[in-house]
């Protein structure tokens, strides 16, 4: 989605009451019916690609449409980390996401983990390396 229609995405952020906020500097996915229905964002942190804010309205889960949002975020991104909570582990494993020790992690991800722990969020650090099978 091109950066001037970040506003987009953080107002279907902010009606479905989800954490986060996308900014101009994020590559954004969105899925589309024919509004907004899912979205995610890839952050650069440091060198690092970070898959967050991934969310799904309501009516369209179970559907298939957060695989095909996500296959097409991270296909041409060769690592990829991203903080899932527990519910949705089994589908980030079905995309070749492997859990990871947060001890692993690089640093301002490290410290972004320990933020969110701490915040009483319930997250498991994952990676995503290319094509790598788990």
């Amino acid at each position: 989605m091109p950066a001037i229609q970040t506003p987009l995405v953080n107002k279907f952020y902010q009606a479905n009451r989800v954490r986060g906020r996308a900014t101009k500097q994020d590559a954004i996915w969105v899925v589309k019916a024919p509004s907004i229905i899912a979205a995610c964002r890839l952050q650069k942190i440091e060198q690092e690609t970070f898959l967050s804010t991934v969310f799904v309205e309501q009516a369209y889960r179970g559907k298939g449409v957060a695989k095909q949002l996500l296959q097409s975020a991270i296909k041409r991104e060769p690592c990829v980390y991203t903080f899932a909570y527990q519910a949705v582990v089994p589908l980030y494993s079905k995309l070749n996401f492997i859990v990871i020790d947060e001890k692993v992690l690089p640093a301002k991800l490290r410290q972004m983990f320990a933020s969110y722990t701490k915040q009483g969020r319930e997250i498991i650090a994952m990676c995503f390396q290319g094509n790598v099978h788990a």
